[in-house]
């Protein structure tokens, strides 16, 4: 597969723009992000949200934060949505477990106050596995009536180019 699409990044001093993503390949994925400066930074995963996470971690020392879902702090890819590359993400709530609705496209816009870094990412994912455990989930009736009448319904921003 190769794909082309347009991503917005916010730079150190509060500017945002649009950068082209250049995504090539079928598991190994390669991603490219350019902007019209020729600020370049790639990575290669096994899925898209690894090669993401990649580029995250080398912009990070520039200030560029990319504005999109996959950079978010409360999200991850299922592991059925890893092995057919990671193209939709889970947003995760702590307070309930996530349905079919908390499906996000990963390159889907995301506010610079939602994004976080690679290791804000991960703490929150050990929180979230943490918080998975407590019992108190499990006798929560709120909890029982939110799993069995959310998990119908389409994700959210389904729409991809």
């Amino acid at each position: 597969m190769n794909d082309e699409l347009d991503v917005r990044v916010h730079i150190g001093g509060g500017e945002e723009a649009r950068w082209q993503m250049s995504i090539e390949g079928d598991g190994p994925w390669h991603l490219r992000l350019e902007s019209l400066d020729g600020i370049e930074a790639a990575a290669v995963g096994d899925h898209v949200f690894a090669a993401l996470r990649s580029i995250r971690e080398q912009l990070a020392p520039r200030g560029i934060i990319m504005c999109c879902n996959g950079a978010r702090v409360d999200v991850r890819p299922s592991g059925f949505s890893a092995s057919h590359g990671a193209w939709m993400i889970y947003v995760l709530p702590m307070w309930r477990p996530p349905t079919v609705r908390d499906l996000v496209p990963i390159f889907g816009y995301a506010h610079p106050s939602k994004v976080g870094s690679v290791e804000e990412q991960d703490a929150y994912w050990e929180r979230h596995l943490k918080n998975r455990k407590n019992l108190l989930n499990f006798i929560n009736p709120v909890w029982w009536v939110y799993f069995l009448t959310a998990s119908r319904g389409k994700p959210n921003g389904f729409n991809r180019r």
